[in-house]
């Protein structure tokens, strides 16, 4: 499986027209927890948002939960 990591939303709506598996940064940060690369993914993202990341409040939360930190 082919897959493209993508936060711009016009750039992953191409992405999903060419059937590409599309996974944000957040995913990303989730499977590297789960791997075991990474030990915590709240540091992570408040990172990012200090940095001018755009993330819901709600994806924060749900990203949170799926990583067991919520």
């Amino acid at each position: 499986m082919m897959m493209v990591g993508l936060d711009d939303y016009q750039a992953r709506q191409l992405a999903e027209l060419l059937d590409l598996h599309v996974i944000g940064t957040p995913g990303v940060l989730l499977r590297a927890k789960r791997a075991g690369l990474l030990p915590l993914v709240r540091p992570e993202l408040d990172a990012l948002k200090a940095q001018g990341f755009r993330l819901t409040i709600d994806l924060y939360r749900d990203v949170l939960a799926l990583a067991e930190e919520g």
